[in-house]
């Protein structure tokens, strides 16, 4: 196992803040022997790779160290972070539209501009020699004739909101990117807006709640196995399919 540095740097930052491995547990909610392996840099204890990048973002974070140079350093170590859950499946193709053989063949008779054109121009004449468009009533209570339009309703969004029963590594994109990485401690909540597409990624099934466009999904997936889903802004139900994969 390489010396990173990183364990040290954590220790330091530890005592220097007056806190204990039991505190910082507590304070974290992470196990005092996940801490004490990441401070002597045994990452082979974690179960996985995402595990060991989401307690180093984690308790970074609560220690006051910058966790993006913290992981910056892990990775010129041990590389990248690799995809480690399957990719969602996609959704089954819709089903072709079928025409009506009994429908008339609209698109075949269109009837000539010009002829409309005379037509509607015929109609105005009528109405103007009749006294219509004499005397039209006031709309009603007092409003302008020009009175401005209802403005468009706002666009569409997806939204994804996770309640963990249980610790889980989680990975969210968001419309393409990448919004999430890490673990959800228990009882953590986390909600996402996305205008296109939300793929949620779960280390573990039937672990966590999970809420589409204000549609509960309960908390779906097979406990053991990992879990993946996207989401759309039409998904009213709450749709996407798992995806079945090992653990990372």
């Amino acid at each position: 196992m390489p010396d990173t540095g990183i364990g040290p740097a954590l220790r330091r930052a530890r005592l220097s803040r007056g806190k204990s491995l039991e505190e910082a547990s507590r304070e974290t909610r992470i196990r005092a022997e996940y801490l004490n392996a990441l401070e002597g840099e045994r990452f082979e204890s974690f179960r996985g790779d995402v595990y060991v990048r989401g307690f180093l973002r984690s308790y970074s974070s609560y220690l006051g160290l910058d966790a993006d140079r913290v992981l910056a350093v892990y990775n010129r170590h041990f590389g990248e972070p690799a995809p480690t859950l399957p990719d969602p499946e996609p959704a089954p193709p819709r089903a072709p539209r079928v025409v009506n053989p009994r429908l008339f063949p609209l698109r075949s008779r269109h009837p000539s501009w010009l002829f409309v054109a005379a037509g509607a121009a015929l109609v105005i004449v009528v109405l103007a020699v009749g006294g219509m468009f004499r005397g039209a009533p006031a709309p009603a209570g007092g409003a302008p004739a020009n009175a401005p339009s209802v403005p468009l309703a706002s666009p569409l969004r997806v939204v994804v909101t996770v309640l963990t029963r249980e610790p889980v590594a989680a990975i969210v994109t968001v419309d393409g990117a990448r919004a999430f990485e890490g673990v959800l401690q228990r009882g953590e909540g986390r909600s996402w807006s996305g205008l296109q597409r939300i793929t949620l990624r779960l280390s573990r099934g039937s672990v966590a709640l999970v809420t589409v466009n204000g549609r509960s999904l309960g908390t779906p997936g097979t406990s053991g196995a990992p879990w993946s889903a996207s989401f759309t802004p039409q998904d009213e139900r709450g749709g996407g399919s798992p995806s079945p994969g090992s653990s990372p």
